[in-house]
């Protein structure tokens, strides 16, 4: 896939985050909690994420790819 393909997908799959950590390593994920503002505009949030230990890539190309092929 392109890297246009690879943010198209990104895009219409709401919900996902791309997270990094500080190890250089990359997660696309979905699974987590976050506070929901109660405003029509974006507003403060809290997110809290649930990164399993093979959900960590080494590059945000290999990180979407995974999310994408779940």
């Amino acid at each position: 896939m392109t890297d246009t393909e690879l943010l198209n997908w990104l895009e219409e799959n709401q919900g996902y985050a791309l997270v990094s950590d500080d190890n250089k390593s990359w997660a696309c994920v979905c699974d987590g909690m976050q506070t929901v503002p109660f405003c029509p505009y974006p507003d403060d949030v809290q997110t809290t994420f649930f990164i399993e230990k093979a959900a960590w890539k080494s590059s945000i190309r290999e990180a979407i790819l995974a999310a994408i092929m779940q």
